[in-house]
């Protein structure tokens, strides 16, 4: 008996980007063409400069294809919208006016009119209460620190309920050990709430650990190079020798565009 096929959420076929610098128009990606399924913790994995992040803002609606689109629940992506809510890197993405309360309840209410005030102060509070900061509800961001300002974000992004959650290199301005407890509360959001996620980094580690799926990019302009299945449980915990081995094969797909291109270390 055949297996019946998902129909992936989000997709992108042969997508090439391109962004203009002070000097030069940059191509970003060429032809990158990969699915995400419901549910699934996707990641863009791959060294800077090779189109990452630019991918995730075109899957923002933030910048429009010359080549291939971008579809999510078989509809074209072409503007942002609220079914796709993006965590940024910044510390600064919070209104610095506004509590840990306001920060949630604002995008709510202009992007969810059909939700009564009952609603959505409830989705903000169970949304501050799930990413353990309802005794910070009323503190201002900052009186937080980097990994709550985050945690704020991460509640406010999926407090608009989105069909995917775009995160890109959320926790690359936090120290290791704040990263690395962020990276374990992630995990167990998802383990509540199964959304889907579309995550960006540079660290293969971060992406053995976040991702169920991992799409490696090679140097810039970022091509496909592989899809790893990185299922948590098969992988063991970081140092076990199959995540090692898994790992160092990843290190040496990267490292092995970066001689090609004459790169170096």
């Amino acid at each position: 008996m055949n297996t019946p096929q998902l129909t992936p959420l989000l997709t992108a076929d042969g997508v090439t980007l391109r962004y203009k610098t002070a000097r030069a128009l940059i191509t970003a990606t060429h032809r990158v063409s990969f699915s995400v399924n419901k549910g699934e913790r996707t990641v863009l994995l791959g060294p800077s400069g090779c189109g990452k992040s630019t991918l995730l803002k075109a899957v923002g609606g933030f910048i429009k294809p010359i080549e291939g689109h971008i579809t999510l629940e078989g509809r074209e992506i072409t503007e942002p919208g609220p079914d796709r809510m993006m965590v940024f890197q910044e510390f600064d993405q919070l209104l610095p006016w506004k509590t840990v309360r306001q920060n949630i309840l604002f995008p709510l209410r202009q992007a969810r009119p059909d939700w009564s005030s009952a609603i959505a102060e409830e989705k903000a509070h169970s949304y501050i209460a799930k990413v353990g900061l309802s005794k910070f509800t009323d503190t201002y961001p900052h009186q937080l620190s980097g990994g709550m300002k985050q945690r704020v974000a991460i509640a406010r992004a999926m407090a608009m309920e989105p069909s995917i959650l775009l995160m890109d290199e959320p926790f690359a301005s936090l120290d290791a050990l704040t990263r690395r407890q962020m990276q374990d509360e992630l995990l167990r959001l998802w383990s509540d709430t199964r959304f889907t996620m579309l995550f960006v980094t540079h660290s293969i580690e971060e992406a053995l650990l976040v991702g169920s799926r991992i799409i490696v990019l090679t140097p810039h302009p970022g091509r496909v190079k592989a899809i790893i299945d990185a299922d948590n449980d098969s992988l063991g915990l970081p140092g076990s020798a199959h995540f090692r081995e898994v790992q160092e094969e990843i290190n040496a797909m990267l490292f092995a565009d970066r001689y090609d291109q004459g790169a170096g270390i």
